[in-house]
């Protein structure tokens, strides 16, 4: 086991009814079922996919959610946090399985199907334990500093919609329903980090280490589901060849949530350029991307981006920035 996951166990209380030797087994399982998951399908080795595609992917999910779960049993502050959290990454394993049960061994199985519903459910729920822990850790707001969130999420957006989005338009021959619930998993988790990385801003770039590990959590949850909407769309999806990256970023997520509570830094107040470096940044993409217009066709979604990314950096700048009281 990891040294951070070993140091975190050993400063956590013995949780109510649930022994520390047992949480122990339980994280050096799943880390040792996601290792051999992604082993198994980067070599692109056949003849076990019941096994590692199914069951130990299954398992490791699982075992995040009922980790997220345990780490509220000692902590009433913490308890709806967790079970928001454990409740999304079950949603996300119930579908999981009632995919196996249901369409495993069907050629042409539904697109969407049942299991998507509780896929989908896992973002909801994910998105109200954000809300609880910001709730419970964040004590102080600042409008220049949320606005600083939004412009990075701005930068993000902005080649997701390119790479992803745009893509899968392009190539969709489905249903209107399969086309909206494909872009829906795309668009959910960007709004998802955009989320994260607004709580980031707010924090003066200093949120802690349970906050960092949430966002790369989501950010590997949604590269999974990016690579499989523009696969699924151009019918060129394979499955189980990159599928452990779901249970890798569960793994994330519930080490986040199992960390021992601690609060994000609030730093004093930063002017001058450091102020206005973001912005300036979502400025630069916005008319980076407007040069990439004259020589190629630009998406809708990128000309929208563009319009938002300017009017934040305008606000962030003309309004919002800190002054030098001196």
């Amino acid at each position: 086991m990891p040294p951070a996951v070993t140091e975190v166990l050993a400063r956590r209380p013995r949780l109510a009814g649930v022994p520390k030797q047992f949480v122990a087994v339980v994280w050096r399982v799943a880390i040792v079922l996601v290792v051999a998951e992604a082993a198994y399908q980067l070599s692109g080795a056949d003849g076990y996919d019941t096994l590692f595609n199914d069951i130990v992917h299954d398992a490791v999910i699982f075992g995040a959610a009922v980790l997220c779960i345990a780490r509220g049993r000692d902590d009433a502050r913490w308890r709806p946090v967790s079970l928001a959290f454990g409740l999304g990454l079950m949603a996300w394993t119930a579908g999981n399985v009632l995919w196996a049960i249901l369409y495993a061994h069907d050629p042409t199985p539904p697109y969407p199907s049942p299991a998507d519903a509780l896929w989908l459910a896992w973002y909801p729920l994910t998105a109200a334990g954000i809300a609880l822990l910001i709730r419970l850790q964040i004590t102080r707001f600042h409008l220049h500093r949320w606005l600083d969130g939004v412009a990075v999420m701005l930068i993000v957006l902005a080649p997701c919609a390119a790479l992803l989005l745009e893509p899968a338009a392009m190539e969709a021959t489905s249903s209107t329903a399969a086309t909206a619930v494909n872009f829906s998993y795309s668009i959910l988790d960007t709004l998802l980090i955009g989320a994260v990385l607004g709580v980031y801003g707010v924090t003066a770039w200093r949120p802690g280490r349970t906050w960092l590990l949430l966002g790369l959590g989501c950010i590997v949850m949604a590269l999974g589901d990016g690579l499989f909407a523009v696969q699924e769309a151009r019918d060129a999806y394979v499955a189980g060849r990159y599928d452990f990256i779901w249970p890798l970023g569960a793994l994330m997520i519930a080490y986040a949530i199992w960390r021992p509570s601690e609060k994000p830094v609030f730093d004093a107040e930063v002017v001058g350029w450091r102020a206005i470096v973001l912005p300036v940044a979502a400025q630069a993409l916005a008319a980076g991307i407007q040069v990439y217009s004259l020589f190629h066709e630009l998406g809708s979604a990128e000309r929208i981006i563009t319009l938002v990314v300017l009017l934040v950096a305008m606000a962030q700048i003309i309004i919002a920035r800190p002054r030098d009281s001196s």
